[in-house]
């Protein structure tokens, strides 16, 4: 008997009065990336702050890196402050050795 699997992805958006926290878990790559654009780029049009907590995602490849980048670009673009944050050992390493670190201005501590 085969189990309900569980989407690669799960993402949480929990609204607050002056920012949004996306909170991420398990992987982005390729299958997963869409939806987490998709779900970003719908808080870009509310106009708050986004903040993109990144603590038990455990996997990202180029697509994923691909979309943050995206994200971040369509956040500054329309004039919305987007961080990620929380950033897990395997994440950060990710984040210093593709130089997006700098990049993104990221934060390792809570929003």
């Amino acid at each position: 008997m085969a189990g309900e699997e569980r989407p690669l992805l799960q993402i949480e958006t929990e609204k607050q009065p002056g920012k949004t926290i996306v909170h991420c878990a398990g992987k982005v790559v390729i299958e997963s990336a869409a939806p987490f654009l998709h779900a970003v780029r719908a808080l870009i049009a509310e106009g708050k702050p986004i903040f993109i907590d990144l603590a038990n995602v455990t996997q990202v490849d180029s697509v994923g890196i691909g979309n943050f980048v995206s994200a971040w670009a369509s956040a500054r673009k329309n004039g919305v402050e987007l961080k990620f944050i929380n950033l897990n050992e395997g994440i950060n390493d990710l984040f210093e050795i593709t130089r997006l670190k700098d990049m993104f201005g990221t934060d390792t501590a809570r929003a």
